[in-house]
């Protein structure tokens, strides 16, 4: 497997998460799939507010990335 096979399937799992979590319907999970493949996990979560989302899945997300950060400090790398 290639580093773009595995990245795929890391993008894969991790849409399919985020689908479990906050209830995502089917076109939505796909324009978050879509934006991780083009510009990334890190940066989707960093210009989360550029991506055309519906308010209240926008709005989980950005309760998911406040988590992500704690953790970060929490690990020393905020």
């Amino acid at each position: 497997m290639n580093f773009e096979e595995f990245k795929e399937m890391e993008y894969i799992k991790c849409v399919g998460l985020l689908a479990e979590l906050i209830d995502l319907d089917a076109d939505t999970k796909e324009k978050i799939h879509k934006s991780f493949q083009n510009i990334g996990i890190k940066n989707f979560f960093l210009h989360l507010e550029s991506v055309d989302l519906p308010t209240e899945i926008s709005e989980k997300l950005k309760s998911i990335k406040t988590i992500i950060e704690i953790v970060d400090v929490k690990r020393g790398r905020a």
